[in-house]
């Protein structure tokens, strides 16, 4: 009878221990669900956060698409005297980056629109102006200080045209209300200069004196 009776309290005893892990196990199995449930709400916030940093992203990439499309296209049409001419950025995804492809947009016989690079538009003069606009904006976009400084600005731009780059800069300078210095071998644009100077080689020193308008006669 007694062996009986301890038979009967060792069973006792391994099932409460037996209810007490099963017990923990639940608890167990019910944090880790309180957990998965917790890290799949995380998860939905992070998706959602990704696709507003996506469309923002997108959104302040198209902003300033069109503020360089505007502000190249008014370079280009000031400049060469064109109001069909238009300039065009066309942006796609590759590899998971954002590409940009640029073209001149003009008017063939005033109807038909012809899409074509840069360098095949009316030469490197096209080039030089798309350039030179996309520099500003890039330094007015960064909020970087300080003077505009350029080189040769306008190179390969034909001199009919020399007269309208220098306006250009000129106007661009009180828009943008920056200094801009600058070194050229135009005598026209040289003299648009508030302040310029005509620097000679002589005999292997440099030679400085105040460049007036008046010397183009």
């Amino acid at each position: 009878m007694m062996d009986i009776t301890v038979a009967v309290r060792e069973l006792r005893a391994a099932y409460h221990r037996r209810l007490g892990e099963r017990d923990a196990i639940l608890r167990k199995i019910e944090q880790t669900e309180a957990k998965l449930t917790q890290l799949q709400k995380e998860m939905e916030i992070l998706v959602q956060v990704k696709i507003l940093l996506q469309q923002s992203s997108h959104f302040a990439r198209e902003q300033a698409r069109k503020q360089i499309e505007g502000m190249v296209t008014q370079a280009l049409q000031y400049i060469f005297g064109d109001e069909n001419m238009e300039f065009r950025v066309e942006i796609e995804e590759v590899r998971g980056r954002a590409e940009g492809e640029f073209y001149v947009v003009s008017l063939y016989g005033g109807e038909i629109p012809v899409q074509t690079r840069p360098q095949d538009a009316r030469g490197g003069g096209v080039v030089d102006v798309i350039s030179l606009a996309l520099r500003a904006a890039l330094l007015q976009a960064t909020r970087m200080e300080g003077p505009i400084i350029l080189d040769e600005p306008g190179k390969h731009v034909s001199a009919e045209y020399s007269r309208n780059v220098a306006q250009f800069l000129k106007e661009l300078s009180a828009a943008f209300g920056r200094q801009i210095i600058l070194v050229t071998h135009n005598a026209e644009l040289a003299s648009m200069g508030d302040v310029s100077y005509l620097v000679e080689l002589r005999e292997g020193r440099s030679h400085v004196t105040p460049f007036h308008a008046t010397m183009l006669a």
